[in-house]
Formats: C-alpha cells, sequence, structure tokens
C-alpha cells in the first residue's frame, strides 16, 4: 500500500499540474474565447462519461491496476499536447485533451473506490479526508512548481512534458506492486449500477457536475480572464489553496463522520450559494484590486469546499447492498455527474459570451447548488458500527 499510495501522489501531481497550466494554455497558446472555452468543456467532460464504458471494460481488472491504465492515458495525451502549436485545429485539440480528461476521470474514480474497498467502514471518511490531503500535497507541489518554473521559464510544452513522466512513473508503480484483494465482477454489466435505492446518490452527483464547472471552469476562467491572473499567480492561489487543504481535508472527513454525510452536504450547500454570489457580482461592483482579492478568496474556499464530496462517496459505501455494488456505484455517479457537466459547461460559456459577463453563469449555478441541499434532506439517516473488515 505505500507503493500504491506513492503512485497515486504521483498521478495526483501530473493532473494538478495539468489543470493548473490548462486555462492559461487555452489563452496563451491556443487564443480561445469564452464561447470556444464552454464549448471544450464537452471532449474534456466527456470522458467522464466514458469511465463508466472504459472501466466496465475492464472489469478483470483490480482498481489498483485500472488506476494504472488511467496514468498511461494521461501520459499519451500531455505528451501530445506538449508539441502542438496554435496552428493546430480545435478536433486536434480537443481529442488529446479529451485522452488526459479520460485518464484523469478514470483515476478519480479509482481512487474513491481504493479507499472505501480498504478502510474500515467506521473510519472510511477518515481514510478518504487522508486520501484528499495526499492529493492536495501533490497539487500543492504542482503549484509550487509552476510559480518557481514560470518565473524562468514559460513554456506549456516543458510543463505538459513534466507531467507526462511523472504520470508514466506512476503507472509503472501500479502496474507492478502487490494489490490488495477486492471484491471481483464477474462481467462488464455489474458495472452499470442504475437502482431506485441509489436516486439520491446520482440526483446529488447531477446537481455537482453543474457546481463542478463553476469552480473547473468559470472560477479558472473568471480568474485567468476577467480579472488577467498569471499561471504565476494561478500558482500561488492555488498553492494557498493547498497549504490550507493539507489540514482542512482530514477536518472534514473527521466532520463527516462526526455530524453525518446529509448535514455535511447541506452545510456545503449553503456555502456555496454565497459563494456563486459573491463570483458574480464582486468584479462588476468592486474595484479591480478589491475584486482580484474577493474572487480570489472564493476561490481558495471554493477549493477547500471540494472536499466536502467525500460525503456522497461514503454515503453510497454506507447505502449499498453488497461490496460489488461500491466501485460500480462510484463509476455510474462520475458518468451521471459529467451528463450535467457537459450540458452547463457548453451552456454557461453561451451565456457568457452573448450576457457579456459572468453574473448570469455564477446565479444560475448558484440555484443547483440549492438544489443540492433540498435533495440531501433526503439523505438516509444512519451511522455504521465498527467491524472487523479489513
Amino acid at each position: 500500500m505505500v507503493f500504491v499510495l506513492i503512485a497515486l501522489f504521483l498521478g495526483q501531481y501530473g493532473a494538478g499540474m495539468y489543470d493548473l497550466v490548462f486555462s492559461n494554455f487555452l489563452r496563451d497558446a491556443h487564443h480561445l474565447n469564452a464561447e470556444e472555452r464552454g464549448f471544450l468543456e464537452l471532449p474534456r467532460e466527456l470522458p467522464g462519461i466514458l469511465t463508466l464504458f472504459v472501466t466496465s471494460a475492464l472489469f478483470f481488472m483490480n482498481e489498483v491496476r485500472i488506476a494504472s491504465v488511467a496514468c498511461l492515458l494521461m501520459t499519451a495525451g500531455m505528451l501530445v499536447l506538449s508539441r502542438l502549436d496554435d496552428a493546430c485545429s480545435m478536433w486536434t485539440l480537443s481529442a488529446w485533451i479529451m485522452l488526459v480528461s479520460l485518464g484523469q476521470h478514470i483515476l478519480m474514480g479509482t481512487i474513491d473506490s481504493i479507499v472505501m474497498h480498504t478502510a474500515r467502514p467506521e473510519n472510511r471518511s477518515l481514510r478518504l479526508g487522508q486520501m484528499k490531503a495526499l492529493g492536495t500535497a501533490a497539487s500543492l507541489l504542482g503549484a509550487l512548481v509552476v510559480w518557481i518554473k514560470w518565473k524562468f521559464n514559460t513554456s506549456f510544452g516543458v510543463d505538459f512534458t513534466v507531467t507526462a513522466l511523472v504520470c508514466l512513473v506512476a503507472a509503472l508503480f501500479l502496474s507492478r506492486v502487490k494489490t490488495p484483494v477486492f471484491p471481483k465482477r464477474r462481467g462488464w454489466r455489474e458495472c452499470f449500477m442504475f437502482r431506485k435505492r441509489y436516486k439520491v446518490y446520482y440526483s446529488l452527483e447531477i446537481l455537482h457536475g453543474i457546481r463542478k464547472q463553476l469552480y473547473l471552469t468559470f472560477g479558472f476562467w473568471l480568474m485567468v480572464s476577467t480579472l488577467q491572473q498569471s499561471p504565476t499567480q494561478m500558482g500561488r492561489t492555488l498553492l494557498l489553496a493547498g497549504v490550507i487543504g493539507l489540514v482542512t481535508q482530514p477536518l472534514i472527513g473527521w466532520s463527516i463522520k462526526k455530524y453525518g454525510e446529509r448535514n455535511v452536504t447541506i452545510f456545503d450547500s449553503i456555502a456555496l450559494s454565497l459563494l456563486c454570489l459573491a463570483y458574480a457580482f464582486a468584479p462588476s461592483v468592486l474595484s479591480h484590486q478589491w475584486a482580484v482579492g474577493v474572487v480570489t478568496a472564493c476561490f481558495v474556499l471554493d477549493n477547500l469546499l471540494f472536499a466536502m464530496g467525500m460525503a456522497r462517496s461514503t454515503y453510497v459505501a454506507r447505502i449499498s447492498e453488497k461490496p460489488e455494488d461500491i466501485s460500480s456505484c462510484i463509476y455510474t455517479g462520475i458518468a451521471v455527474n459529467h451528463v450535467a457537466s457537459i450540458a452547463y459547461g457548453i451552456i454557461g460559456g453561451l451565456i457568457w459570451t452573448y450576457t457579456g459577463g459572468p453574473q448570469a453563469v455564477f446565479l444560475i449555478g448558484g440555484l443547483a447548488t440549492v438544489g443540492a441541499g433540498l435533495v440531501a434532506r433526503k439523505m438516509e439517516k444512519g451511522t455504521i458500527l465498527p467491524t472487523p473488515a479489513a
């Protein structure tokens, strides 16, 4: 497990460094506008749906081996992106972004699944919080590297080459280590888990798909395009978020165990609704300097609140009818999450372009966060009793 954790750290480092420079890469290297940026979410988020089909095709592999495949996909995509110039077509750019994204989304699901299966049921939220902190430490290192590197070198090609090599090392580690025993799936059909019992979980995933776009796409775009933040400044901001996240993510895991998934998800909904209001109005109401400060603070808080999504994974693991359902539910949840994410990425890009600003995008997204709080009220209450499970 030590080697698995090291490999997952490296994989998340590569994915995190890639995400950090992605918006600047699109703006500075390929000169995309807000509408094109919104439409690019289709190939970037479509792999979230394809993850369900890819993992079902790999049903004969356990979660650690699937994570190795994910890192190989990221390696291949990043290496090609490091060689592309602004003369390439949107179709070419989209295809390789899609490959990287497929690896990222598969890795995302396997990490949660590994924790859910290897931790004691009563400690799942604690262990998941620690795993998220490990991922944050990886992203923190990526932010530090970008911050320092961009003071001396401004090549996106160098960024993507380094991340590709790191992901390759992670893939080699994951493909070679002896892995824990996971519940086996007897066929690809078992990976498709659509049951009424899990409808609240899937509803939360759909609404989170919209919420996710507010941060990963439009939050980054607001910082980079509207407020003109450079890669160095973005690196500094995410460095701050990472330092705080190292402490808060294990605490969030503890709070899920203490207060329950329902209460944590409702709190998350209220906090995000307030952030959406700040995102929407700060750039137009405040001076540029104050707007940068307020939006940066919101951006950091938004990053920290992402960890509260752990409550959805621990909730579906708690209500699962059998251990084999857990991984399938997580991958299915990722798929439905991305249906909503793709739709709002495209719609939000159009709204931003034709309204001339971010207000409507964040206000509509804020309604989704309110909806998530209402749905969370229907989450089954309950606790996990200590068991001798490994």
